[in-house]
């Protein structure tokens, strides 16, 4: 019901703002240390380096520590809000608009223009401009290192959006939730990372879990349980190699993680649009005008326009908040 996914909204949120508080705590100083912090806190400094000092103590503006802090967690809520919002556009959509491919290609097109904007100087008069993002600068080697990761975003995309198109929404998110399974799998295979046991042992109920709602789910479909568990292997390959890529620290420069995903969707969407034009082209055209014709030029705008952005910024904040964490959530 409503009232419950508002509850664990908030649950949520609190949780989320919980972290932030604990995060990044320093471990205790000795006396000494203690005492060599005050003596430099009270030697002779500059007034505008006083006055720095000060904000920075009392946790105002100027004080890293406290970005830092609620980098994280709010990566992470954000992640979570927007991909409520995405699940619920997306099963919409493709009730009204059957064409997966297309609609996959359609929402990683909104997100190449959302990015594209953030990197476009905007006039503000005169020969001031406003940059709301400073975009990357990478070369055809630096592409060629980024190709497996889109190719594993653009394959996830893809098997993701097939997914709920012949099953339900509830049923894809708890396919999804085996996403960690197949990382902790692949990082012991691939990188030699292991994790300590808990970790393992916390994945058996939600591998029950899925097992559970397979045998239950009225509405099965053996597409939408394939199509689920692929997409969780894509995007598994691409959470350790986006990170491997962030983490070389030799590729391109200001790649951030923002920017890293920027440049992947418009990778992605190269590699998504072929498969859409092979496999739906010749339907979409008369599928497009009859949902037109149903649901309205604006209303089915709008809806590709939320289901395009609420897809793009909640994969923005799940690459901020992995490249701040384990690869593993």
């Amino acid at each position: 019901s409503s009232d419950m996914r508002l509850r664990y909204t908030t649950l949520a949120v609190v949780a989320a703002l919980l972290g932030a508080a604990s995060a990044d705590r320093p471990a205790p100083r000795s006396a000494l240390q203690q005492r060599r912090r005050l003596d430099g806190l009270n030697a002779p400094r500059p007034v505008n380096e006083g006055r720095a000092a000060v904000r920075r103590l009392q946790g105002g503006a100027g004080s890293p520590k406290l970005l830092r802090q609620l980098k994280i967690p709010l990566a992470f809520t954000c992640w979570y809000l927007f991909s409520i919002v995405y699940s619920i556009a997306n099963k919409q959509v493709l009730s009204a608009w059957n064409f997966p491919c297309t609609s996959a290609a359609a929402q990683l097109a909104v997100g190449a223009l959302s990015v594209l904007l953030l990197w476009t100087p905007l006039p503000l008069g005169g020969e001031k401009r406003l940059r709301l993002r400073s975009p990357p600068s990478l070369d055809a080697n630096d592409v060629r290192k980024l190709v497996p990761v889109a190719s594993c975003l653009a394959a996830g995309h893809l098997l993701s959006t097939v997914a709920p198109a012949y099953g339900t929404v509830a049923f894809t998110n708890v396919v999804k939730t085996l996403e960690p399974l197949f990382t902790c799998a692949f990082s012991a295979l691939l990188l030699g990372q292991t994790f300590p046991l808990p970790v393992y042992l916390s994945l058996l109920p939600v591998v029950f879990g899925v097992c559970l709602a397979s045998a239950s789910e009225v509405s099965f479909s053996a597409v939408s349980l394939t199509s689920g568990l692929l997409s969780n292997v894509a995007f598994a390959l691409r959470a350790i190699a986006a990170k491997s890529v962030m983490s070389g620290g030799d590729i391109g420069s200001n790649l951030t993680s923002q920017n890293l995903y920027g440049v992947l969707t418009l990778m992605a969407l190269l590699g998504c649009l072929p498969v859409a034009a092979l496999v739906e082209g010749p339907r979409i055209a008369a599928g497009t005008a009859a949902t037109v014709e149903k649901m309205g030029r604006r209303t089915f705008a709008r809806q590709l326009l939320l289901l395009g952005t609420s897809h793009y910024f909640y994969n923005e904040c799940a690459f901020l908040a992995l490249s701040s964490a384990s690869p593993t959530p």
